[in-house]
């Protein structure tokens, strides 16, 4: 499958075309504008982690990306929050945006606990018994001749 085809991405590209179309709206006070910078770069840094994380082959690679995927959209809240602080933009739309990427937030959290879940049963260490050589003081193996 491919990455643009995955629930989580898809909700992570809806919750930046929301922020789009709601910063367009927004004043060009000095506050607002700096709100909107972060929130969108936030929210862009989502999908681009999600996309960069499945062109990776290992998977604890692409866990990894996942979860930058997660903190990213953990600011999104933050920024999205300090508008709503700062009483910038549509209330209202902002909660809807919210309400999505949240949405989206559970849908990365599922899935990287799924993909450790798999990860760790995948994982079957068997001991391999271990004889140590006895070692001469010479070096060598007991019986060893020495040339």
């Amino acid at each position: 499958m491919d990455f643009s085809e995955l629930g989580f991405y898809l909700k992570a590209r809806q919750v930046t075309q929301a922020i789009n179309a709601e910063l367009n709206t927004w004043p060009k006070t000095m506050q607002a504008q700096e709100i909107a910078r972060q929130v969108f770069r936030a929210a862009t840094s989502v999908g681009a982690n999600i996309a960069e994380g499945h062109g990776r082959h290992i998977e604890q690679e692409y866990i990894h990306f996942l979860i930058i995927a997660q903190g990213s959209a953990n600011e999104v809240d933050h920024w999205l929050h300090a508008a709503l602080d700062c009483k910038i933009g549509n209330q209202k739309n902002i909660i809807q945006i919210l309400a999505l990427n949240i949405e989206t937030r559970k849908m990365l959290a599922a899935t990287i606990s799924s993909l450790r879940s798999q990860s760790s049963k995948a994982i079957h260490e068997t001991p391999v018994p271990y004889s140590p050589i006895p070692i001469n003081d010479d070096g060598n193996e007991p019986g060893q001749d020495i040339k």
